[in-house]
């Protein structure tokens, strides 16, 4: 069986990796016990993230972890990475990227909050909420409460492609002007954005067989069934918001 402090131990150093080759310092991120489950954040009271001479942003990031039933693979139980405006992961962020793996019926378990606000959207989340076709019926004194914008689950690909850590980091730098700290970070980058997307491969594997079976024979692969018989797909995972 693995270790899961030492995965969990693993997990944090890449962490620490990426985020400390965006900003040009070392920032670093700890694994800390909680029951059979371990909760990785950074060491610090938010990471700050210059913009240009005088600008700033604050990152804050976390991640609840344990072992996946074969007791072989680190499984992300949430995670929660936010941007927000000043030096200090204080009040709202400007937005925010999360996953729950057991998330509530009706929502997706990766999403996006964006902490904004427009007319348009207010309007249309009170008329759903008040006539009772919304998740949030709402009383009317909450009615502004339950129409704010950062209360929407943005999908953002479920539990298998959603994104990374280092996919909000790019988008800072693209987006905001912020330029990394070491010239190494497009490497880091590279690296652990390759090494994420063929974890999650292997689990979407695992997920639809038969679809990997397909593909592979279709590349001239010879593919045997076990001996128990084919591994049948999970829908329910395949399915799921």
């Amino acid at each position: 069986m693995t270790s899961l402090a030492a995965e969990s131990d693993a997990f944090a150093r890449r962490i620490s990796d990426a985020v400390s080759a965006f900003v040009g310092r070392t920032v670093p991120f700890k694994s800390t016990s909680s029951g059979s489950r371990f909760v990785v954040t950074d060491d610090t009271n938010g990471i700050v993230i210059p913009v240009g001479e005088v600008g700033t942003l604050a990152l804050e990031v976390n991640y609840r972890c344990e072992l996946d039933g074969a007791g072989r693979y680190l499984k992300v139980l949430s995670s929660k990475v936010a941007v927000y405006a000043g030096s200090r992961p204080k009040g709202d962020p400007l937005f925010r990227y999360e996953y729950v793996h057991d998330q509530g019926k009706g929502l997706p378990a990766g999403h996006v909050h964006v902490h904004a606000h427009r007319d348009q959207f207010t309007r249309v989340m009170t008329l759903a909420a008040v006539s009772g076709v919304s998740r949030r019926q709402a009383a009317p004194d909450a009615e502004l409460e339950a129409a704010r914008l950062s209360r929407i689950h943005f999908p953002t690909g479920g539990h298998r492609f959603r994104p990374t850590l280092e996919d909000v980091l790019q988008m800072i730098e693209e987006e905001f002007g912020v330029r990394p700290g070491t010239t190494t970070w497009p490497q880091v980058l590279r690296t652990n954005r390759i090494q994420w997307r063929r974890h999650q491969t292997g689990s979407a594997v695992r997920d639809c067989p038969s679809e990997a079976v397909r593909v592979l024979e279709e590349l001239g692969y010879v593919v045997n069934p076990p001996a128990t018989g084919p591994v049948q797909d999970r829908e329910d995972r395949l399915a799921a918001f």
